[in-house]
């Protein structure tokens, strides 16, 4: 494949590259709304979090998949728009 090109390139130009662009667009704000929801269902919760099989089923990803899915940005995300303190666990402190 090619070079990636940037939704301020493409412009209104050709309408295919164009939806395509704001298509990437919306999936990458929705992982990132993913990320975000998985980091405060783990560290926010308490004092019982989500468990990874109820996060993964919701998700439809894979019990690693969600383990690995935030990290500590994620987590001080969280943290700025919310207020509340994570809640070290176990195997996360990122």
């Amino acid at each position: 494949m090619g070079s990636v090109v940037s939704p301020a390139a493409v412009g209104s130009a050709d309408a295919v590259l164009a939806a395509l662009g704001d298509a990437h667009a919306r999936r990458m704000r929705a992982e990132e709304e993913i990320r975000l929801l998985l980091a405060y269902a783990r560290r926010f919760v308490y004092p019982h979090p989500y468990t990874f099989g109820e996060l993964a089923q919701a998700a439809g990803m894979s019990i690693s998949g969600v383990r690995t899915a935030y990290g500590a940005q994620d987590v001080d995300k969280v943290a700025a728009a919310t207020g509340l303190v994570p809640v070290p666990s176990e195997g996360e402190d990122r």
